[in-house]
């Protein structure tokens, strides 16, 4: 009984079958020619049952190579027997990347904007689209080493199920809390464009129900996002979603009077437009007008402030700033919390039992079609890379050793129909090393997919924020090149898009970028926000990088004796303080999060529901588990922490959506800090030096 072939093998052969011919391929021939299909049966009878079987998979298989990408044309012609026949095809110029040329420099810029996506959903699409560019170019393979680098992270779970119907033009509907609103409500919109801001990404379409364009932020999405596939609709022509975060943030600057101690409160001293208005009510205070744009934000940021900020006016970022502070201090006590299935709606947190841990997610997708995509993309590879180690071969395309062997060998027992010595591809593993021969059809990458091409025409466009870049002409050559790449699906640019940097960092950050590139010292002014406190060092600054729109200088502090990550966004003062003095050493790595485990940290148990659980444990590598709380809707989580004193500000900052479990003390420093915040509030007693502290990104 021959040895039955699987689905991707006969996918693969397929393609081979189809590119390596000028004329087509008739289905009589791919069935009786192409290894995976049945050949004639025995009987007449067989022969039927066979045949609609083939006609059923050969339908199958079309539909798996369109959905990929891979185009496939027909022609009609006759057969011997003058019997019309339909001819199918896959032309070379359809499939293969067209021929790029892009010098070392573009190609760098090609590969920051790939991997600023590590980690997201556009992970896997943009390094498998620098793959094919590279390949195609002839440059091999260039690592992003350069001094600045992002990172853009899709925590959301609606983030997929919108992109795929963003693309796809399909209606989705999902359940939707609002700014201040104490209900949710099931939204209807037609999806056209998402975008990042703020660190938060946004949804802007049409929301049907109410007729008029919307932005939605996609942490408020509180259910499933459940695409239409029947439905359709078309993107207003000329929209970007640029222009739309743009607008965030643009509208009328509302005034904010916050009562503060006396000389303290660094945080919100430092702000754009923020100055003193006079005497606090309470002694030792002294009031802030500060203006501000997005009132959302500005609560969560006066809630994490706690007993050290109290909103005089506007009343409406007074009561919102207090709903925050009761919904953790109810969550953190008994789980009271706003009834829409998060922690504490209507029924309390259970603190026992953490559960089994739940595996990391893996976003790779293990269905035919990935396979697929991942044989045709390490084919071409393996022929600009010839004798590639196999360990590095593992890495690029992120296998287990099991994996990488069961894909090597269905590469080897594919190629042209024949399947003699030369038309099988001929893979083998010498010293450790893979090469590749007999690949011709395949030595060209499969043209871009959507994904791919928007991943990194959106990571290209964002770089282009870093105004007196060094490297703007290169990013322009890469961004013409990736354009002509994509041909038709470019249009998916406009349709997502990243604000990485606002205006008050670009001139930080370029002085940064000169000190890195002329090895000078910086004297900086530092605030530290666990003591709000402003501190004085010098630092050798080595890289500077972004993690979801916020941006950090990575440098040897002096005063530490190490590499420390601090904020750009916290430097107050900086100033050119000689030449570096401590050895460069290899490039300071980018850091998988802008929090560095140390010895001392303090492990803290959290529970939450189940999307804020999901959203926090990648921003601070943390492991979920299931919550012993009887409830699918509620995660446990367990983090690292440098400092307690983090915790509580985290904890009104997610109003009632977490609280903490345990260590006991660090419960009890949550309940003592949230209950301090709402005092402030409630009373007149003074704000003095013993109210909590604020939360630090420096350790």
């Amino acid at each position: 009984m021959p040895k039955k072939i699987d689905a991707v093998e006969r996918l693969l052969n397929l393609v081979i079958a189809l590119l390596g011919t000028r004329r087509g391929r008739s289905r009589k021939f791919i069935r009786e020619n192409v290894h995976g299909y049945a050949g004639p049966a025995a009987t007449a009878a067989e022969e039927d049952k066979l045949q609609g079987s083939f006609e059923r998979m050969f339908e199958r298989d079309k539909d798996t190579l369109r959905q990929v990408g891979i185009p496939i044309r027909t022609t009609t012609s006759f057969g011997d027997d003058d019997e019309e026949q339909t001819l199918y095809r896959i032309d070379p110029a359809d499939y293969r990347v067209p021929a790029v040329r892009l010098d070392e420099p573009a190609m760098t810029m090609l590969a920051v904007a790939a991997n600023m996506w590590s980690g997201a959903a556009f992970s896997e699409a943009a390094q498998s689209a620098l793959r094919k560019v590279a390949t195609r170019a002839g440059l091999g393979w260039y690592d992003d080493d350069t001094t600045v680098q992002s990172r853009i992270r899709t925590l959301e779970p609606a983030f997929e199920p919108l992109w795929t119907a963003l693309r796809e033009g399909h209606p989705v509907i999902f359940d939707y809390r609002g700014a201040g609103a104490a209900e949710t409500a099931a939204r209807t919109v037609q999806p056209w464009g998402l975008g990042n801001k703020y660190g938060e990404w946004y949804l802007a379409g049409l929301d049907v129900d109410r007729g008029a364009p919307r932005n939605f932020r996609l942490s408020r999405i509180r259910s499933d996002v459940a695409i239409d596939m029947e439905g359709r609709f078309e993107r207003p022509e000329g929209f970007s979603i640029s222009e739309v975060l743009h607008s965030l943030g643009t509208g009328e600057p509302a005034t904010a009077r916050v009562e503060v101690p006396v000389g303290g409160a660094h945080y919100l001293r430092s702000r754009e437009g923020t100055a003193i208005a006079g005497a606090g009510k309470r002694p030792g205070t002294e009031v802030l007008s500060i203006s501000y744009r997005e009132p959302e934000l500005m609560a969560d940021d006066l809630a994490a402030l706690g007993a050290h900020a109290v909103v005089r006016e506007p009343e409406d970022l007074r009561r919102a700033v207090v709903s925050r502070l009761r919904a953790a201090a109810g969550a953190a006590r008994d789980g009271d919390a706003p009834g829409d299935g998060a922690p504490g709606a209507g029924s309390p947190m259970s603190p026992d039992g953490l559960g089994a841990e739940l595996p990391r997610t893996d976003s790779k997708r293990t269905d035919s079609r990935e396979r697929l995509l991942r044989l045709l993309s390490m084919a071409p590879f393996l022929v600009a890379n010839p004798g590639i180690p196999e360990t590095e071969l593992a890495a690029e395309f992120n296998l287990a050793p099991a994996q990488l062997a069961r894909d090597l060998e269905t590469l080897s027992v594919t190629g042209l129909p024949g399947y003699l010595h030369g038309d099988l591809m001929d893979v083998f593993t010498e010293a450790g090393q893979v090469f590749i021969r007999d690949a011709e059809t395949l030595s060209a990458p499969l043209r871009l997919t959507q994904e791919e091409a928007c991943a990194l025409l959106v990571g290209l466009d964002a770089l282009t924020a870093l105004s007196g870049s060094t490297e703007a002409d290169s990013l322009r050559t890469a961004i013409d090149a990736v354009k002509r790449v994509a041909g038709g699906d470019a249009w998916l640019a406009d349709a997502v898009a990243l604000a990485l940097v606002d205006g008050q960092e670009l001139g930080t950050i370029a002085a940064l970028q000169a000190m890195i590139h002329g090895r000078t010292a910086a004297r900086i002014t530092y605030l530290v926000r666990s003591r709000d406190q402003l501190t004085e060092r010098t630092i050798e600054p080595r890289r500077i990088f972004s993690i979801d729109s916020t941006w950090y200088v990575r440098a040897w502090c002096r005063t530490a004796g190490e590499l420390r990550s601090f904020r750009v966004d916290h430097i107050r003062s900086l100033a050119p303080a000689g030449p570096q003095k401590h050895g460069a050493g290899a490039p300071a790595p980018l850091p998988p999060s802008a929090y560095t485990p140390g010895a001392g940290d303090t492990e803290v148990s959290l529970q939450a529901d189940a999307a804020t659980a999901r959203r926090l444990a990648p921003a601070y590598d943390g492991v979920l588990h299931q919550s012993g709380a009887g409830r699918e809707d509620l995660l446990g989580l367990r983090v690292l922490v440098g400092e307690p004193s983090t915790v509580p500000p985290l904890m009104a900052r997610l109003a009632g959506h977490a609280r903490v479990l345990a260590p006991e003390a660090v419960r009890r420093q949550v309940d003592e800090w949230l209950a301090a915040a709402l005092r402030a509030y409630e009373s007149d007693h003074a704000v003095g030096e013993s109210a909590p502290q604020t939360p630090s990104t420096d350790r």
